[in-house]
Parts: structure tokens; sequence; C-alpha cells
């Protein structure tokens, strides 16, 4: 898959996530530590966050980090 491709997947299911956590962006990229800007781009897609922000949420969503990336479909 090319790193497009892994963008898009990632933001469909932190999309998901985000939904299911009943959460704003503001509040997850506090949780993250990082500006909701960047939380923002990687739901848009337009950024692929570091390994150790998805560990992070994959922690907090109580996923496995594969699961974060890997499409939900």
């Amino acid at each position: 898959m090319t790193s497009i491709g892994n963008k898009t997947v990632l933001a469909n299911n932190l999309t998901y996530y985000v939904n299911r956590s009943g959460k704003t962006q503001k509040e997850l990229s506090e949780i993250v530590g990082v500006a909701t800007s960047t939380f923002n781009d990687w739901m848009k897609g337009k950024k692929y966050p570091r390994i150790d922000k998805i560990e992070i949420m994959a922690n907090y969503f109580n996923v496995e980090k594969y699961s974060a990336s890997k499409s939900l479909a």
C-alpha cells in the first residue's frame, strides 16, 4: 500500500474512533500531545502521525496499533 493509501486508511479509522469516543478533536489532540491542527490533518489524511502518536491513540481507543492503520472494512 502506498503512503497516500496509509494516510487515507488511518484518517478513516481515526474518524471512526473519534466519533465513537464522543470526544472533540481538541480534547483528543491534548491527550495525544499535538496541536489541534495536526490532529485535524491526520483526520483529513493530509499527514501521517509518528508511531509513538499512533501508539498513544491506540492505547486510548483500546485497539492494537496495527488496527489503527489497517482498514476496518
